[in-house]
């Protein structure tokens, strides 16, 4: 079974490079092996590679609307039998393109509700971008912008740098102004709120952060007031160890460009920032991102 994976990965590598008709035959080739005269039986794919879903992609690319739209329905209907929260997922999503329209849509909507609960983050920023995306071109540009940001912070976490570029060009071209890639997080904080937040979690009383600072009392309780909404906390109590997630995160995209201009080295994502995957119920995969699914 493991030899399936190779057409597989070669298909996501081209799709990726722009090259849809050769990913495409990767593709029918990775499905061929699970023909019946491989395995001297019928057998089903729910999920293991999408080589159903990674063609019907490629034929959109392709302008065959039609065909790309009954390999994704297939293998929808074989997913929904096996019910894994990714895999759900990403057939729902290629379905979604593929059917286009409202209905498209609301496959798209299904996409992002069935990888909620899931722990594939990348795959969840794909249905969050294609979702909001879909907004976009319909008209719906004030809808498009939630799930947008959602998309581009979850890249941003995965270091998933092309898919977070394209969610930005998204939420600008659906009116919003995205300064930062975070929402949530110590990434999300501003600089005066993460000045504020450490001498809190130091120990040091609003008055004397003030004093220290040169600012009013107000100033100090509105950068924590912010601050806890955005580390997810109740009280200063939290602040050490909501501030402790500072070491293992993924450097943001403004300073990975920072640090490629100083010719240093560019931090690589911590464990557990790739894409969680249950196409094997548990089994983690490092799964890279790929430009545009």
């Amino acid at each position: 079974m493991g030899t399936v994976l190779i057409p597989a990965a070669r298909g996501r590598l081209r799709l990726a490079q722009g090259r849809a008709a050769d990913a495409f035959g990767d593709f029918q080739a990775c499905s061929a092996l699970f023909g019946a005269d491989v395995w001297g039986m019928r057998t089903r794919e729910t999920g293991y590679v999408h080589a159903r879903s990674g063609a019907a992609l490629a034929l959109l690319r392709l302008g065959r609307r039609q065909r790309a739209g009954q390999l994704a329905g297939a293998e929808l209907a074989d997913v929904r039998v096996f019910g894994a929260p990714r895999a759900l997922g990403v057939a729902l999503r290629a379905a979604g393109l593929a059917r286009g329209g409202a209905e498209g849509l609301a496959l798209l909507r299904e996409s992002v509700t069935a990888l909620d609960g899931s722990p594939a983050l990348l795959e969840r920023a794909h249905s969050l971008a294609e979702l909001g995306a879909a907004l976009r071109r319909s008209g719906e540009r004030a809808a498009a912008r939630d799930p947008l940001a959602r998309a581009l912070e979850l890249a941003a976490r995965c270091g998933a740098r092309p898919l977070a570029a394209r969610a930005r060009d998204e939420l600008k071209a659906a009116g919003a102004r995205p300064r930062r890639p975070w929402r949530t997080g110590v990434e999300a904080l501003t600089p005066s709120e993460l000045r504020v937040a450490r001498l809190a979690a130091e120990g040091r009383s609003n008055r004397e952060i003030a004093c220290e600072l040169y600012v009013t009392l107000k100033a100090i309780e509105g950068h924590l007031a912010r601050a806890y909404a955005k580390l997810g906390i109740e009280g200063r109590g939290q602040l050490p160890h909501a501030l402790g997630a500072e070491k293992t995160r993924v450097p943001t995209l403004q300073r990975t460009a920072h640090a490629l201009r100083d010719g240093t080295a560019v931090t690589s994502p911590t464990k557990g920032d790739s894409d969680g995957d249950d196409r094997t119920r548990g089994v983690r995969e490092g799964d890279r991102d790929l430009q545009r699914p």
